[in-house]
């Protein structure tokens, strides 16, 4: 009787912790062509209810020597393009097969929060700087509350790296770790290395959304507002940024052939840190802003910055 109360016990505590262990990993059921690809649902903290995804190259098991980390805003478009809203993905396995079969790397995604992804990705440094009106219909409009980006990149360091660095085959630390983004996870990636450069080595913007507003919903209200209060934080900490590797594009077709005009000032504010970083900023021709662009694009990319 003893030994089945025991047995009970130690059933329903496994059990509890199961549903609260943050650091559970399962194999996912959609498999790569290439690699595997792993899954883990956070069960605690800011990004409670989080879908982290991890994939591996064939290669990793068979190897004691730890490897670089690639973490992806927007973990749900990555892979799966029979799972995301547009039937589409970045189709990151093929990718990494076909540009990094000499690289050293693992490839981490975290989902999105559909309902605040933009406050989450948008540079909260800035919305002081706004005017109180812009504030306003920011807060009422888009975010029902303030941006959330400080949150968001806090539960990264706090979160999400330790738990890739625990787990995983990884080297530790901010010298190993890229961040990679696209449109507002362009934006994202960007604000996160200017405000925590220990935290990340380098990173990969693509699509980078600069006016910062959604144009379905605003128009050209608010885009210049945005745009000239992101060039101002970026020149006043791009300063402090040291042996960083910063990849910046867009396309010339669809949303991305409307950043245009906001890259002249952008690459200004930059400038500041070109002579003590590797700042690469391209246009990329017959390509636009979707995954399937995304797609074709991210492979030589990640060659290029992966060390």
């Amino acid at each position: 009787m003893k030994i089945s109360i025991f047995f009970l016990s130690f059933s329903l505590s496994f059990m509890g912790y199961a549903q609260v262990n943050p650091f559970v990993w399962q194999r996912s059921n959609y498999q790569p062509t290439t690699g595997e690809l792993y899954e883990s649902t956070l069960r605690q903290g800011y990004l409670n209810g989080r879908m982290i995804r991890v994939w591996i190259p064939k290669e990793y098991k068979n190897t004691n020597k730890p490897y670089e980390v690639v973490y992806f805003h927007d973990g749900q478009m990555l892979f799966d393009s029979s799972s995301t809203w547009n039937h589409q993905s970045w189709d990151l396995a093929n990718s990494a097969r076909k540009y990094l079969s000499k690289k050293h790397c693992i490839l981490v995604g975290i989902d999105n929060d559909p309902d605040n992804r933009y406050a989450e990705f948008f540079p909260s440094p800035i919305y002081s700087a706004l005017p109180v009106s812009v504030q306003l219909t920011l807060r009422d409009s888009l975010w029902n509350g303030l941006p959330k980006f400080d949150a968001y990149a806090n539960a990264l360091i706090k979160e999400v790296f330790p738990l890739i660095e625990t787990h995983w085959n990884v080297y530790p630390g901010g010298m190993h770790r890229i961040m990679a983004g696209s449109s507002m996870g362009a934006i994202a990636s960007l604000t996160f290395l200017l405000t925590n450069p220990s935290e990340i080595s380098d990173i990969a913007c693509l699509s980078i959304h600069l006016p910062l507003i959604n144009y379905w919903i605003f128009g050209n209200r608010y885009k210049e507002t945005l745009a000239a209060a992101f060039n101002e934080f970026i020149l006043l900490n791009s300063v402090n940024l040291k042996n960083k590797r910063i990849y910046i594009d867009r396309g010339d077709q669809s949303l991305d052939a409307a950043y245009a005009a906001y890259f002249p000032a952008f690459e200004s504010a930059l400038n500041s840190c070109i002579s003590e970083n590797k700042v690469i900023i391209k246009l990329i021709s017959n390509s636009g802003h979707s995954e399937r662009d995304w797609a074709a694009r991210i492979g030589p990319i990640l060659k290029t910055i992966i060390k």
